[in-house]
């Protein structure tokens, strides 16, 4: 029997190989093998589990106070963002998750940056809908342009005993 199991991370399906982007594609990463001889992934893509398509319209957050996500169509979509963090969370909460891997500049798992809400590719400051929930409780957050700093935290946290959610 292993005594020390690997530990879960939290991470965007899309990482994993899942064609669940608004364009029905992916975004594997090259070090995700690295990662995975470290730890167990739980999978989760908070826009497809709050009800939204595959393939569907690209979406941004339009406004903060009130929030507001709309698609590139004018369509608000707000509640679907809003019920897949929750649910996304929910997921998540079943296991005993430090650290979650998400989409950069995502509406919803954006960490480090989101778009501006006017569909040019502008990135600002500021965190997507499901990265906003997951910070106020404590989850460690990294996007895939700091995977090799997520993997380099982890290794320290497994060699001296310290990998569990504060």
């Amino acid at each position: 029997m292993n005594q020390n199991p690997k530990p879960y991370i939290g991470i965007s399906r899309c990482f994993l190989g899942e064609d669940c982007t608004y364009k029905q594609s992916h975004h594997t990463i090259k070090e995700l093998d690295e990662l995975k001889e470290l730890v167990n992934f739980v999978g989760v893509c908070p826009e497809v589990m709050g009800g939204l398509s595959i393939p569907r319209d690209p979406a941004e957050i339009t406004n903060q106070l009130p929030l507001r996500v709309t698609t590139c169509k004018g369509n608000d979509v707000t509640n679907e963002y809003v019920r897949g963090a929750k649910l996304a969370k929910e997921e998540l909460d079943h296991y005993d998750i430090r650290y979650v891997l998400l989409k950069h500049k995502s509406p919803s798992c954006g960490c480090d940056g989101i778009y501006d809400g006017t569909f040019q590719h502008k990135v600002i400051a500021g965190q997507g809908i499901f990265a906003h929930k997951l910070a106020q409780e404590g989850y460690c957050l990294y996007h895939e342009e700091q995977i090799n700093e997520l993997i380099k935290e982890i290794r320290e946290d497994i060699q001296n005993g310290s990998y569990i959610k504060d």
